[in-house]
């Protein structure tokens, strides 16, 4: 990507890669800003902002990847672990493919992460419940990670800027990053702490913890309806009669995205209830499965495709039985009354911002249908 913007693809023309680098940041600014933006709405739509709970919820995970940069610790960052796509620079213009990579890079999670600083920053997003919070706390991400590509300003020929994309993968273990990432997650641990306050902490715990459902629940249903021919192999394999593999088919991505919909229409306690019998269930399935299969069973959650150790599966059910057993007893029923008002005065910014990403998205979905159709015809 770095490669694609440098003065050297240019003749050496500052004046035009100056240009390209203004597109290239202004894409990661505006795609990370429409992601917090995002985030805050969906935030909004569960039940957010969940006070003191929520407060915890980012100090811990400040914490965990605090000790993680500190002592050298395996912490999982969720990322796709892909480059943007090559082709860009091959079929859109200088300024389209400059503009499109700042978009591709903006997001984070898209791509390669080394440190979990920004998933931190996400769930702040996510917790405070405002698009317009959402937007100016993931802004700065894309601001500053758009601007990166400043570093090739003196790459004059096609040799200085493979070089400089090597020095950038060496960097990214240099240990004033690290430094810089511990000072960050102890200024949001430390803010979190002292920003923790008396309140109806019971309540926001369990609007958190259906929060929580709603996610992982509507993530696994979305999964099993996107990759329909994994969930069936895996339905498969666990044996169970033909008219229960035939229900669970469909029955179960429907239940799953049930919960998500019972969240979101404000039955946070119902919603709880049916998880926790949900898990209940599907627990029993895998203890059977044990018997009959042995110690690794094809899971299908998510869209994955991998075995896994019977084990896992049920301690990850157990930690979303607590949450569902937190959401039923602590969270209320409040029914969300009317439709969603329109945006309006500072909440109009982000409106704006998620519509013009939903309308790029678009458009370079059509733009590489067009390509594709035009290279099979040729």
């Amino acid at each position: 990507m770095v490669e694609t913007i440098t003065p050297v693809v240019h003749g050496g023309r500052r004046s035009r890669w100056a240009v390209l680098l203004a597109l290239h940041t202004a894409g990661a600014t505006a795609a990370a800003a429409t992601f917090g933006a995002v985030l805050g709405g969906m935030g909004f739509l569960l039940g957010a902002p969940w006070g003191d709970a929520a407060l915890v919820v980012v100090a811990a995970a400040a914490g965990v990847y605090l000790l993680g940069e500190a002592f050298g610790l395996r912490v999982p960052v969720p990322q796709l672990r892909r480059q943007v796509p090559d082709w860009w620079r091959s079929f859109f213009s200088f300024g389209g493919a400059a503009f499109l990579y700042g978009l591709g890079l903006g997001v984070g999670f898209f791509t390669y992460l080394a440190r979990g600083t920004l998933v931190v920053v996400a769930a702040a997003a996510a917790s405070s419940g405002s698009p317009w919070v959402g937007a100016l706390l993931l802004a700065p991400f894309g601001l500053l990670r758009g601007l990166s590509a400043i570093v090739a300003l003196r790459s004059r020929t096609p040799e200085q800027g493979s070089a400089l994309v090597e020095r950038l993968a060496r960097s990214a273990s240099w240990f004033g990053w690290r430094v810089a990432h511990i000072l960050a997650l102890a200024v949001v641990l430390v803010t979190s702490m002292a920003a923790l306050a008396d309140g109806d902490a019971e309540m926001e715990l369990g609007a958190l913890a259906a929060a929580v459902l709603a996610v992982a629940f509507g993530m696994a249903g979305l999964s099993k309806v996107a990759r329909r021919l994994t969930w069936r192999r895996a339905l498969t394999s666990y044996a169970l009669p033909a008219s229960v593999e035939r229900a669970a088919v469909v029955g179960v991505p429907v239940i799953e995205l049930g919960v998500t919909t019972l969240v979101l229409l404000g039955f946070a306690s119902t919603a709880g209830l049916a998880s926790l019998l949900l898990l209940v269930a599907f627990s029993i399935v895998i203890v059977l499965g044990r018997l009959r299969l042995g110690t690794r069973l094809d899971c299908g959650c998510f869209g994955s495709e991998a075995a896994r150790d019977y084990r896992a599966l049920l301690g990850r059910n157990v930690a979303l039985a607590v949450a569902a057993a937190v959401a039923w007893r602590l969270a209320v029923d409040e029914p969300v009354a009317g439709r969603p008002a329109a945006p309006r005065g500072a909440d109009l910014i982000p409106a704006v911002l998620v519509l013009a990403g939903l309308g790029l998205a678009i458009w370079v979905g059509v733009q590489a249908m067009a390509l594709v159709r035009r290279g099979s015809e040729g």
